[in-house]
């Protein structure tokens, strides 16, 4: 039997601070997304928020004990 190979495509938890694009004035919020790269995260938000790169932080795997 052979084992088929998994691709490993490491995630990552992107946070933004963001305002809406039609209320630029308004106090920022935080968003946070999992993504493969940040080009990606920004893309799920881009039609509705004016985005500001805060962070990256790799997501860790759940391990059951």
């Amino acid at each position: 039997m052979v084992a088929t190979p998994t691709p490993f495509h490491p995630h990552f938890t992107f946070l933004f601070l963001a305002v809406y694009r039609t209320a630029p004035h308004e106090k920022p919020q935080r968003k946070t997304i999992i993504a493969p790269n940040e080009r990606s995260a920004h893309q799920h938000f881009e039609p509705d928020f004016i985005l500001f790169f805060a962070g990256r932080l790799p997501v860790q795997e759940v391990r059951h004990v």
